[in-house]
């Protein structure tokens, strides 16, 4: 059966993502078997990021020269590494598994980058991409907290190693989506970096805030006497339900508004954020996370869609990955920091200095709408 070339690509982007949206999981579960606190789990876990991050450096110019053979690769080692993390293994040994995983997921999230490269309805696809793959990787999530041992048991790591098998056997099909490198791609690059510079300095923003609230989510939760099963339930709920903010940005009113949209998103971001932070019960801490996700990913279909437009070869967008680290390492810190220092107001403040100052950046950023060519497979 012939795999529509939208449902490749969400299968591939989830294998990208997979790691880094079920974190707080993989953290609790490596302090729970592993033995470890909680300082020592975050930098465990943190070698998956680094693999990432050293992916998404060096791999877009491989993955163009043998797209298949590095994609087949990353798959296989892949579903090694999440199999083989269901063994109680050395620190040492766990920690290269993660590096190793990190590594295979960047080649996942190169692919989607290289496919949709110039492609014209690229953000109508990023929409449907970002919805598809986090329905897939949240709802996994949000299985798993059901289970009563995922946070100490190996039924997480089973989830993923059996995840990575049943996508993986449509993302293998992935480098039959790239485009041909179209000529004058570097000058094409380099006249609009200006504003890909802009676009980054909102990825900054709103990936700080969401980084951060997701890391004192759970501290916030236990404030308002929620036990840790509920806020787990509550959490993967709310970041199922999140992901459909990714097809805001097609609505045909707001098709030709990508400006109004992303500063409406921040607008909704900050509100949530004040709402999670000053909630006394259940329904507002899930309100306040779900509206802060449905808005992260409205901004970040429309971001992508406009990276991936002035981008000719995937790099741009690999780039933008670098990035994301940056902003997911100071939102974490800072927001820990706030939070215990000033308590939620202190969360606020931050989230509101690093909203509004994404605004005059995406306001510029998107003031224009690239002309590229599209991408004539998909």
């Amino acid at each position: 059966m012939t795999q529509p070339p939208t449902f490749i690509l969400s299968c591939t982007w989830a294998l990208g993502i997979g790691g880094t949206t079920m974190m707080p999981l993989l953290v609790t579960n490596a302090m729970a078997r592993l033995h470890l606190d909680e300082g020592q789990a975050t930098m465990l876990t943190g070698a998956e990021m680094i693999g990432m991050l050293a992916g998404c450096i060096v791999l877009p110019s491989l993955a163009r020269r043998a797209p298949t053979a590095l994609t087949a690769g990353a798959l296989l080692l892949l579903a090694l590494c999440q199999a083989a993390c269901v063994l109680v293994l050395p620190v040492a040994v766990f920690s290269l598994l993660r590096l190793v995983a990190g590594l295979c997921e960047a080649q996942m999230i190169v692919m989607v980058g290289i496919c949709l490269a110039c492609h014209r309805d690229a953000e109508r696809l990023w929409g449907l991409v970002l919805l598809l793959s986090g329905l897939a990787v949240a709802g996994v999530f949000t299985l798993l907290t059901l289970f009563p041992d995922a946070a100490s048991g190996a039924a997480v790591w089973q989830g993923l190693a059996l995840m990575t098998a049943v996508l993986g056997a449509v993302a293998i099909r992935v480098p039959s989506l790239m485009p041909e490198r179209p000529a004058g791609a570097a000058v094409g690059r380099q006249r609009g970096m200006a504003e890909i510079w802009l676009a980054w300095g909102v990825f900054v923003g709103v990936y700080s805030v969401q980084a951060g609230v997701w890391a004192v989510s759970a501290l916030q939760g236990e404030r308002i006497g929620l036990t840790l099963p509920q806020i787990g339930v509550l959490l993967s709920v709310s970041s199922l339900l999140g992901f459909f903010g990714a097809v805001v940005p097609a609505i045909p009113a707001l098709a030709a508004r990508r400006g109004l949209t992303v500063i409406g998103a921040l607008a909704v971001m900050f509100a949530s954020v004040a709402c999670f932070f000053t909630a006394h019960d259940a329904l507002l801490f899930f309100v306040g996370q779900l509206m802060l996700n449905a808005a992260f990913y409205t901004i970040m279909a429309v971001l992508n869609s406009f990276i991936s437009a002035q981008d000719r070869d995937g790099t741009l967008l690999s780039r933008s990955v670098v990035v994301t680290f940056a902003a997911v390492a100071l939102g974490t810190v800072g927001a820990g920091e706030l939070f215990q220092d000033a308590g939620g107001m202190g969360v606020i403040v931050f989230a509101l200095l690093a909203l509004a100052g994404s605004v005059p950046l995406g306001l510029k950023a998107l003031r224009r709408t690239a002309n590229v060519s599209a991408s004539p497979v998909l």
